[in-house]
């Protein structure tokens, strides 16, 4: 009978544990930004904050992905 009891109160304990979560829902808020705040690319360290550098750099490598700037010349 004890054991019986003792179940019982457990399952019931388990039971109201359950009940009590918080529900986990964002709450935005209109016209502001939460999230991390992120930088440019061209102020990382590589760039030090040359806009122009970064983008020639950008250019070069989208040259280099196509199969017509790897042929040679002729």
């Amino acid at each position: 009978m004890n054991t019986t009891r003792t179940a019982l109160l457990i399952g019931a304990a388990m039971a109201l544990a359950a009940c009590g979560e918080a529900p986990q829902v964002t709450n935005y808020k209109a016209g502001t930004y939460s999230g991390k705040p992120d930088t440019r690319p061209w102020e990382s360290a590589a760039y030090g904050g040359d806009k122009a550098l970064w983008e020639s750099d950008m250019r070069a490598r989208a040259r280099k992905q196509t199969e017509i700037g790897r042929m040679p010349p002729g």
